[in-house]
């Protein structure tokens, strides 16, 4: 594995890019955030976008706002209400197993002022759709990374509401292909590129799935699209993305960190919070897969922005990333009715052995506490040789 020099980025993430010197290209993108880019001129183009969809006599909603009820998506509604004087409505996609805290905030929301759909698909579907997810794709949150995406749009085409308003570009903000990573706009090819793993909802149709069981899940078409002329745009384009602040700024008004501490595979308490599982066992997914978490997404954004060296960094990860998440491992082999035998199987199906040491046998070799041993996580060779397995 390839780090960028300047993060602890590992050139294994699904596309990321490195430049000749060794540096990632969200390294880059920070660059030009922190240092290039006129977020004043940025925010004054955001105003006259809105006042072009404001319903001027009150009558109707602005906007839409996906909120989950995380820190990013309770500021974006936040701020478009009570910084640009829009009324939003917001849009919850429920979880497949929704949190306290979860529930706390989208709660917090309604208490903050504002309206809120929920849309929740029916449960014998979703089930039959995280299987789906987990054994075939190893996403045990699949269907959540469709319906977030999907759910918002069926909403503004059935209430007839234009403009829909997202939270940061990940692409620009975490790294992505270069065709991305300057978009101000999130539509179908985006949800196909990055959410879908090359599947469509139509590819389900021909594996026993039932279409009229579907319809959260399907985008609309690009004449219902165009009827009502939906457009989707990126928050994070023109207001500079800080997750830190914006955190600081949402728990002054109310809004609730985990409050156990950080999701298991997370290095901050205040990220996957909504869902049992999209925090821990996704994460824990991800690291199998291409050999980093939550952890350090979260410490990439620390280094990023000046708040944590790179050598601290290193220092720190690996305490947090790698460790089998527990807590709500039972319910989710209850959900899934999955044996501990097909899940630890299912893991050992997705994961990396390129990344990750193995025996003569090509076995994974684990420590003493059943965790698998990264071939390359900045361990020196003395460290390496010290490990308990």
């Amino acid at each position: 594995m390839r780090y960028c020099k300047k993060c602890i980025m590992p050139d294994t993430r699904p596309e990321q890019v490195f430049d000749e010197n060794d540096i990632c290209d969200a390294c880059h993108s920070a660059e030009k955030k922190y240092n290039e880019i006129d977020w004043t001129k940025r925010k004054q183009e955001l105003g006259e976008i809105l006042d072009r969809y404001r319903n001027k006599d009150g009558t109707w909603w602005d906007c839409i706002v996906p909120v989950s009820g995380g820190k990013n998506s309770c500021f974006q509604a936040y701020t478009l209400k009570y910084e640009f004087g829009m009324n939003p409505l917001l849009v919850n996609h429920i979880p497949c197993e929704i949190t306290e805290v979860g529930l706390k905030n989208l709660t917090f929301l309604r208490d903050l002022g504002f309206d809120m759909i929920q849309v929740g698909a029916n449960r014998q579907m979703y089930r039959k759709m995280a299987r789906k997810g987990f054994f075939d794709l190893g996403d045990s949150c699949w269907p959540e990374h469709i319906g977030i995406f999907t759910a918002p749009i069926r909403v503004a085409v059935q209430y007839k509401i234009p403009l829909i308003m997202w939270g940061e570009n990940s692409q620009f903000e975490l790294g992505g292909p270069a065709s991305r990573r300057e978009n101000n706009f999130l539509d179908r090819s985006w949800l196909e590129e990055f959410q879908m793993y090359g599947y469509r909802i139509s590819d389900l149709y021909d594996e026993g799935f039932d279409k009229k069981d579907l319809l959260f899940f399907e985008y609309p078409s690009d004449e219902e699209l165009k009827e009502v002329g939906v457009t989707g745009l990126f928050l994070g384009y023109y207001i500079k993305w800080e997750n830190a602040e914006q955190v600081k700024m949402m728990k002054k008004l109310g809004w609730s960190p985990n409050p156990d501490g950080p999701v298991e595979e997370a290095y901050h308490d205040y990220e996957n919070l909504d869902c049992k599982w999209i925090g821990g066992l996704h994460d824990h997914f991800k690291f199998l897969k291409y050999g980093f978490s939550r952890a350090t997404d979260q410490l990439c954004e620390e280094i990023r922005s000046g708040r944590m060296d790179r050598e601290e960094a290193l220092r720190i990860v690996r305490n947090y990333e790698g460790k089998l998440p527990r807590k709500y491992l039972p319910d989710f082999l209850k959900y899934l009715n999955c044996t501990e035998e097909e899940f630890f199987a299912t893991l050992d199906r997705f994961t990396n052995r390129k990344i990750f040491l193995t025996d003569e046998n090509n076995e994974f070799i684990r420590d003493k506490d059943g965790n698998l041993i990264k071939r390359d996580y900045g361990y020196t060779e003395t460290e390496q040789n010290t490990i308990e397995v």
